[in-house]
């Protein structure tokens, strides 16, 4: 049921107790109409992996419906024959890293036309 758990308190630098949590898509499906009936199962998931956290002074339940593209693409960015291109994290896996490598990958993609 979880598919990412991270301490968002270390990504923003201010140390701040605070996790974010991802839910797999199987597990989101039925919840859509009711968010709020992910919260109890979730922060269950969350101290079966974390152990012991108390209560939550504060949740919220994001409906991210693209936050992972539906379906696997066969190449890293998209480059079409009049020199439009696209990359990202949805050439992939939801990363920072993917986006940087399929942005990388264009762009050689592109020099590679532009040189004769």
């Amino acid at each position: 049921m979880l598919a990412l758990v991270a301490d968002d308190g270390d990504r923003r630098g201010d140390g701040a107790p605070v996790l974010v949590a991802h839910s797999t898509a199987a597990f989101a499906a039925p919840r859509l109409d009711d968010r709020a009936a992910a919260v109890g199962p979730l922060l269950a998931a969350l101290q079966e992996v974390l152990g012991p956290l108390g209560e939550p002074e504060f949740t919220h339940v994001h409906r991210w419906s693209f936050a992972r593209p539906g379906s696997e693409r066969a190449e890293p960015f998209h480059l079409d024959a009049d020199g439009i291109g696209f990359a990202g994290d949805g050439w992939g896996s939801p990363r920072v890293e993917t986006a940087w490598g399929s942005g990388t990958l264009l762009g050689q993609a592109l020099l590679e036309r532009m040189t004769p």
